[in-house]
């Protein structure tokens, strides 16, 4: 039996010494190949034995680059690649000369190299990282001048016509016999027109593109030929799956508007329907560029355009669902398309629908294939990438990191939902976090809604609509919500309350227009948290108001507050304010600038600075959210509830105290209102850590498996004992103060306002509260799939 790798062998070598047309080197290829050296024509019987030998050779290429280098030496592909370029783009023009022999010759070297080339891509394409940057521009391969090589290369009708002889179903492959002349795959094959341009480079593949030979209905159908690289056809699942593409994807009956309509199928090709358009990847690509050239950072998250494409690629994931609910033959793939990256979405030049191509599993994510599986593995469920055999719920999983794609311009990491989306989104980090969980059981905790599993993603789209809806209405239709760094960040501190309960009230609102009733349990909590968010804001207003009248009073200055008058005549006193006036104990004196100014500037310090942490931290959130049923994690999330809404009103309660009845107790209040403080971030830090905790031993892959990566969480865990430390030295200096054993009062005083309102207010709440933030809405969105799990 002939050894074909020392026919590979010897073709290596012959090439390695190839350097013109006409020289004794292409003299011997053209024996190797057993092409006929004296232009005679060939018998049926030497054509089928010298096609076959091309087969067998091209199949025989090592893989990667390694193993081809080991088994050839010096003659490495690299530099195969880079002699046979030379020589095939200087390949004559024919002069009108039709010898079988040198055409032929140069189309199969040219489909060698085209091979060399594709698999060289390949590799590259496999060998980068999922979080690393992205491939180069649109259209350009990352290992050769794809244009000026591939392109002019299938271009030659040589090239072509060897393709079509060494890819033809009627001559079978190198590991499958021929199928019959009058197949589906054959008949599409005859009825394919020569001429062939090239358009890109797949994972395991080049794909072309032509026309049809014979016109239907006056025009001339466009297809497009995904051609495997021969070497990957000796992996039995990957050329099985191939075989039998047509025959499990083919959509020709349904009237698809969002599948590719798949012609035929062979075991290294597949032939669909070409359309015209870009990958969303390009796409994707371009608009990265340009957000970087616009000085666009990373932290911000485009609303319209997560609209846009989301509804775009909701439509083509409902109609796949249909596709397979309602087709007999086609109801076997159960909707899954499992091989959902941006690289397979085709957006329509005509009118910008998406296209879905290569359904099914991809195999270089189940290691059949060598390499890191590529940048596109981060879209793909981790139960296809394990190559599981029940990927049900893989498009879940695809569809939750596609919609971060598109939200924020770059994928996700894995099964994690970007910080934007939790600090100024938290409704999509819910509805993210629902589909991107590692486990497939864990998708759909929170939307499942009882409702039919054959119409998940008609019933998802609405689910995703209502809460883009919402989160609109809470930003006032900000089409792009940012995260503010450096400089800007300072915008944060003209917003006292962070934006509530202005917030609370749309999103109240929003639901309350919901018609369908989804979600009781969220409607009730969104009447809990607006109530408390409108009676944090009314006592801020209350508070401030009451301080800067009562500093107004002890400055004895007419500021023509006509409202006070108006009470003063009503209530027939001539002079102070009814009812609240009587409050004050005996050695309490107003005016008296002097004795008051240290409870005047505390007090309204805390009225500011108080009111602000409730807002920015807590307001529109709830540990609540776990539920009845998880034991200890459901008592800690109560005690928590509580010390978080007595923050909304406590601390301006004794400053009012102070400021209606008696100013000499701001320094013990000071320090009751510290030590609450510190009790709040001891009970919240410590129910954060008690979900992850939960989180972990459930599985749950929402939060980061490190806790260094969860944003916030350990500046949270450093206010804890900052906290405690300043307690204990508020407590400690104002008991000296109350019991006047210091006497250095303005001295503490205005230590304690510049406190409140420069390293609380300022810092603390209002540049780093964000990230604090983050880190208490992720507890509370995983406390509520915790709830869920059983």
């Amino acid at each position: 039996m002939e050894n074909h790798g020392s026919t590979l062998d010897r073709l290596l070598a012959a090439l390695s010494g190839l350097r013109g047309h006409d020289d004794p080197q292409a003299a011997r290829l053209r024996a190797l190949l057993e092409l006929p050296d004296d232009g005679r024509p060939e018998t049926p019987r030497q054509r089928a034995r010298r096609l076959g030998l091309w087969q067998r050779v091209l199949h025989d290429i090592p893989l990667d680059e390694r193993s081809f280098d080991d088994r050839f030496g010096p003659a490495g592909r690299q530099a195969t690649i880079a002699g046979l370029v030379p020589w095939c783009l200087g390949h004559p023009a024919r002069d009108g000369r039709h010898q079988a022999g040198p055409d032929e010759l140069f189309g199969f070297v040219a489909l060698f190299l085209l091979t060399l080339l594709g698999l060289a891509e390949s590799e590259a394409q496999r060998s980068l990282s999922p979080t690393g940057p992205a491939p180069g521009r649109s259209g350009q391969a990352l290992t050769h001048d794809c244009a000026g090589v591939c392109g002019a290369l299938v271009a030659e009708d040589a090239v072509a016509e060897v393709i079509a002889d060494v890819y033809s179903p009627e001559r079978g492959s190198a590991a499958r016999r021929p199928p019959a002349a009058d197949g589906p795959a054959a008949r599409e094959w005859r009825a394919m027109q020569r001429k062939l341009r090239f358009h890109r480079h797949g994972s395991t593949s080049v794909i072309l593109r032509g026309s049809t030979a014979d016109a239907v209905h006056g025009t001339r159908p466009e297809f497009a030929l995904k051609l495997i690289l021969y070497p990957f056809t000796r992996i039995a699942t990957l050329a099985q799956a191939t075989r039998t593409y047509a025959d499990t994807y083919g959509t020709s009956s349904t009237g698809s508007r969002h599948l590719v309509r798949v012609w035929a199928s062979f075991d290294s090709w597949i032939l669909m329907d070409f359309v015209e358009g870009r990958t969303l990847a390009e796409l994707v690509r371009e608009e990265a560029e340009q957000a970087t050239s616009d000085a666009r950072g990373a932290s911000s998250l485009s609303l319209d355009r997560l609209r846009e494409k989301g509804l775009l690629l909701f439509d083509a994931l409902e109609e796949l669902q249909r596709i397979a609910r309602e087709d007999p033959v086609h109801g076997r793939l159960k909707g899954v398309h499992a091989d959902l990256a941006p690289s397979n979405i085709i957006v329509s030049a005509a009118d910008g629908t998406f296209t879905l191509v290569d359904l099914g599993r991809n195999y270089l994510y189940t290691h059949t294939v060598t390499g890191t599986g590529g940048a596109e593995s981060r879209y793909i469920a981790p139960e296809v990438r394990a190559g599981e055999s029940d990927i049900a719920r893989a498009d879940l999983y695809s569809l939750g990191q596609l919609l971060i794609l598109f939200g924020t311009g770059r994928a996700g990491a894995e099964g994690v939902v970007p910080d934007i989306f939790y600090m100024r989104a938290a409704l999509l980090a819910r509805f993210l976090e629902d589909l991107v969980d590692a486990d497939p059981t864990r998708r759909l905790l929170v939307f499942s809604g009882g409702a039919d599993p054959a119409r998940t993603f008609a019933r998802l789209k609405g689910d995703f609509l209502a809460e883009l809806g919402m989160v609109q209405a809470a930003e006032q239709d900000e089409s792009e919500l940012r995260v503010e760094t450096g400089w800007r960040a300072w915008r944060e501190l003209l917003r006292p309350l962070a934006g509530d309960p202005g917030r609370e009230w749309r999103l109240w609102r929003m639901r309350r227009q919901r018609s369908d009733g989804a979600e009781p349990d969220r409607s009730s909590f969104a009447n809990w948290l607006l109530a408390w968010s409108l009676l944090s804001a009314v006592i801020w207003a209350v508070t401030n108001t009451v301080v800067i009248t009562w500093i107004l009073r002890d400055l004895d200055l007419s500021w023509g507050n006509n409202v006070v008058a108006l009470v003063q005549r009503a209530a027939g006193t001539p002079e102070g304010l009814p009812i609240v006036d009587s409050w004050r104990r005996d050695d309490y004196h107003v005016p008296d600038w002097q004795a008051n100014l240290p409870a005047r500037m505390v007090g309204l310090s805390y009225a500011i600075a108080a009111p602000k942490y409730y807002q920015m931290l807590f307001s529109g959130l709830t540990p609540l959210a776990v539920g009845w049923r998880a034991g200890s994690l459901t008592r800690l999330a109560v005690a928590t509830e509580v010390i978080m809404r007595l923050m909304a009103v406590v601390p301006c309660l004794l400053v009012l105290a102070v400021t209606l009845v008696e100013p000499r107790w701001w320094p013990l209040n000071s320090a009751i209102g510290q030590i609450l403080t510190w009790l709040a971030n001891v009970m919240t830090l410590a129910f954060v850590h008690a979900v992850i905790r939960r989180s972990r031993q459930l599985g749950l892959s929402t939060l980061p498996a490190d806790d260094t990566k969860i944003t916030g969480l350990s500046s949270f865990a450093q206010w804890v004992p900052t906290s405690l430390f300043y307690s204990v030295a508020v407590l400690t200096i104002g008991t000296a103060l109350y019991l006047r054993l210091l006497h250095d009062v303005y001295v503490y005083a205005f230590a304690v306002t510049a406190t409140n309102l420069f390293l609380f207010y300022a810092i603390k709440c209002g540049i780093g509260g964000p990230t604090i933030r983050v880190a208490i809405v992720r507890a509370c969105l995983a406390a509520e799939r915790v709830g869920r799990c059983r």
